[in-house]
């Protein structure tokens, strides 16, 4: 039988950030990294990855800052190209969630985030094309932006390899070796690998995972879609990335002239299974989109849509990650329901993981309000907008 000091089950953003971590720190070398497809095929190689600092708890605003460290200075911290575009960020929200943004911006700068709050003025100084009619506030993150979700992932487990990692792609996790209360392997189609660490970091299959531990983890799994639209001929994308309450919508720029587009909170969302859901964009959801993006943009009528696609959020009930290890099943460790939010705050997410599981307890962010049994005792976190906008 194969052993390993940990085994990670999944390959995307989080789970190959938490290997990398593991085994770049001493003490821990044989890792194995599991993933039933190939890198980044889940909900992280469909992912927007759009990176703001912006949320209403400090722990995700403490991860995200961490975060855009790393993402900023990667190829001297992790090594490679994530495709990073510093391009700034803004949000545009009606005067309804007037309260809970200045209460955001105050704790962001409390908390050294590079933010603040612009008029319609400023920000129409760096993006003339842009409708501001409806928008009654706005914060602006100048070193906010957007990366590469693959390229980035695929850097994280070069660096995992070089180091001596072992990487299972197309292979499945079939079960996992429990006795007692410790968990002590996993079953794969290509085999058993004992190990007394499993990272369960996979994703919209992560509530799977859990209930082979004898874990419930409360996942919903919602449909999200996207636009790509060619707009060269309109002036080029914007020159933001954009989180647009006011319109419910997400733009930013894709690359040297597209954009892509998606819907934001509020919205109606499509609860789904992740294995054969529908990965074909609705009709109603790209003429309701088009329809918004052009009262912001009115200039962008003239843009053609080129493709659409879907992806995954893995949902918990309080749109809020799961992390850390589990009351009752030793060696078991979540990292799992991350909302929409996993793929910028994934940087700090590695280190964090790999504290919990080798120190015994991260310490550099505290998670203890993101363990699973506030399911359980009710104590749900709360965020300034609802929903998914944490």
């Amino acid at each position: 039988m194969q052993t390993a000091d940990a085994v990670v089950i999944g390959a995307g953003i989080n789970g190959a950030a938490t290997a990398y971590n593991l085994i770049k720190r001493a003490g821990i070398k044989n890792v194995v990294l599991l993933e039933k497809q190939l890198i980044a095929s889940g909900g992280t190689g469909r992912s927007a990855a759009i990176i703001r600092q912006h949320y209403s708890n400090e722990e995700l605003v403490r991860m995200v800052k961490r975060s855009v460290d790393i993402f900023d200075n990667f190829d001297d911290e992790v090594g490679g190209d994530p495709g990073f575009v510093s391009c700034g960020w803004a949000f545009l929200i009606p005067e309804s969630v007037s309260n809970g943004f200045g209460t955001n911006i105050a704790m962001g700068q409390r908390l050294g985030v590079d933010v603040r709050e612009i008029s319609r003025e400023d920000l129409l100084e760096i993006e003339p094309r842009i409708d501001l009619s409806d928008v009654h506030r706005i914060a602006y993150e100048p070193r906010s932006g957007y990366a590469d979700p693959r390229a980035i992932t695929h850097a994280y487990v070069e660096r995992f390899v070089d180091l001596g990692g072992q990487l299972w792609q197309l292979t499945a996790v079939q079960g996992l070796i429990v006795e007692g209360s410790a968990v002590r392997g996993v079953k794969t189609d290509a085999g058993e690998i004992s190990t007394d660490v499993v990272v369960d970091a996979a994703g919209p299959w992560a509530d799977r995972i859990a209930r082979w531990a004898g874990v419930d983890l409360p996942l919903k799994i919602t449909r999200e879609e996207e636009i790509i639209f060619e707009t060269a001929n309109v002036g080029g994308p914007p020159r933001l990335c954009f989180s647009d309450m006011a319109k419910a919508i997400y733009y930013r720029p894709d690359g040297a002239s597209r954009t892509l587009v998606g819907r934001g909170f509020p919205k109606d969302y499509q609860y789904v299974e992740p294995d054969g859901y529908n990965q074909e964009v609705d009709v109603s959801f790209i003429a309701e989109t088009t329809e918004r993006l052009y009262a912001r943009w009115p200039s962008f009528t003239r843009a053609l849509a080129l493709n659409s696609y879907t992806g995954l959020y893995d949902v918990t009930p309080d749109w809020h990650p799961v992390l850390g290890r589990v009351d009752g099943v030793d060696g078991f460790f979540l990292c799992a329901g991350f909302s929409g939010h996993g793929f910028k705050i994934a940087p700090a997410i590695g280190e964090i993981m790999a504290e919990e599981i080798i120190d015994g307890a991260a310490h550099s962010i505290d998670i203890e309000r993101l363990n699973l049994r506030r399911f359980a005792a009710e104590a749900l976190i709360g965020a300034a907008y609802g929903s998914n906008r944490a």
